[in-house]
């Protein structure tokens, strides 16, 4: 099922897209644990923070694809049983 649902049209470009929502998402998070002051949250960044956070972002984006897609293609095989 796993090849299934990583091969399936559209699961990629979902990935991508809800990756960079939650990177937006969670580098917003970031800037408000600095108070919203731009000057201390541009000290904190690196490249090392800026990896991280796209990282995590695309992790949450494939687990968020993945379930979406899984529960899809399950309620296809259901429906054509």
């Amino acid at each position: 099922m796993f090849k299934r649902v990583i091969t399936h049209k559209g699961f990629l470009k979902s990935v991508f897209i809800l990756g960079l929502i939650y990177a937006i998402i969670l580098l917003f998070l970031q800037w408000a644990m600095f108070g919203f002051s731009t000057a201390l949250f541009s000290e904190g960044i690196s490249p090392l923070f800026i990896i991280t956070l796209l990282g995590a972002g695309l992790f949450c984006g494939f687990m968020v694809s993945f379930g979406k897609f899984w529960g899809k293609l399950k309620r296809e095989d259901y429906k054509n049983q």
